[in-house]
C-alpha cells in the first residue's frame, strides 16, 4: 500500500544557524523535487494524509530544541538523509523522475536565507520485522485515538497511542473503535527496555512539547498483519503532523 524511500541530500543553509523545526526543510526539499506530491499535503476531510517526511538525518535526526529555556539552533551544512513515505501508486513516477534530478543543484529562499541543496542518491527502503522491534522516535506528537485534539496529546508510547494512526491508514479510515484499539494492544506490547523523554522544540512562533526516545516492542502476534502495521509506522510515521516531519520512527 505504501513505499518508503531515502533521499541523500547535500545541503547548506547560508544563514548558518536554523532556528525552526527542520521537518519544514525536508518538506520544502521534497516539494521542490516532486511538486506533484503537493496534493497529498492538503487536508482532506475524513482521511489522514497518506504521506510522511522525516527531519534531516545525520547520525540521528537534526533539529533545534530548548535546553533549560535556551534555544539550541542547528547548522545545516553537509550530507543528510531524508526519509519519505508515499502511496505505492506514486512510486514508479517518483523513481523515474528522480533519475533526472540526481546531481542538480537547487537554490531556494527559506525564511529569509538561501537554502542550497543537491540530491545525491535515492533508494527504496526495505524493512525486516522480527518478533521484537526497537523504535527510535524523533520529535513525535502522539494523539489520543478517541480525542483528536492538540490539548489532549499523549506522552507515553503505548502500542495503541503509537500504532493507531498507521492502523487507520491501513484500513483507509480516519478513526478507530474501542475494539480496534483492543486489537492493537493484543498484537503489540511495549517492554521495559524504553528510554523516552519530553522536550520542547520551536515551530514557527510556538514552542511545542514533543516525545523523543527509544522503545522496544514485542509482537504478541507474529503474523503478516502485525508486521505490516509496524512497517506502515516506519513508512508513514506515527502521531500527528507526519507530513510536516513529526512522528518519524526508525529501527534502532
Amino acid at each position: 500500500m505504501f513505499s518508503s524511500y531515502t533521499l541523500t541530500v547535500k545541503m547548506k543553509y547560508e544563514r548558518g544557524k536554523y532556528n525552526n523545526f527542520t521537518g519544514k526543510i525536508s518538506k520544502i526539499v521534497l516539494l521542490t523535487e516532486f511538486p506533484e506530491l503537493e496534493i497529498l499535503f492538503k487536508p482532506a476531510k475524513g482521511f489522514f494524509k497518506p504521506i510522511h517526511v522525516s527531519p534531516p538525518i545525520s547520525k540521528e535526526a537534526v533539529y533545534p530544541f530548548y535546553e533549560r529555556g535556551v534555544l539550541r539552533e542547528v547548522s545545516l551544512d553537509g550530507e543528510y538523509k531524508i526519509r519519505i513515505g508515499v502511496p505505492d501508486e506514486l512510486s514508479k513516477g517518483i523513481e523515474e523522475k528522480i533519475k533526472n534530478d540526481i546531481g542538480v543543484r537547487t537554490r531556494i529562499k527559506v525564511e529569509g536565507a538561501i537554502l542550497e541543496f543537491t540530491l545525491e542518491n535515492f533508494e527504496k527502503n526495505e524493512f525486516k520485522i522480527g518478533d521484537r522491534v526497537k523504535l527510535c522516535f524523533s520529535p513525535t506528537l502522539l494523539s489520543n485515538p478517541f480525542i483528536i485534539n492538540r490539548d489532549y496529546r499523549k506522552f507515553l508510547p503505548s502500542p495503541s497511542a503509537v500504532f493507531w494512526i498507521p492502523y487507520a491508514l491501513l484500513k483507509n479510515k480516519n478513526s478507530v473503535t474501542p475494539q480496534e484499539v483492543a486489537d492493537i494492544e493484543g498484537r503489540i506490547t511495549e517492554t521495559w527496555k524504553s528510554r523516552i523523554k519530553t522536550i520542547w522544540i520551536p515551530y514557527d512562533t510556538r514552542k511545542e512539547p514533543v516525545m523523543i526516545g527509544k522503545v522496544e516492542y514485542k509482537l504478541l502476534r507474529n503474523d503478516d498483519e502485525t508486521k505490516k502495521l509496524v512497517e506502515t509506522a516506519l513508512t508513514l510515521g506515527v502521531g500527528s503532523s507526519r507530513a510536516s516531519g513529526f512522528g518519524h520512527v526508525e529501527l534502532c
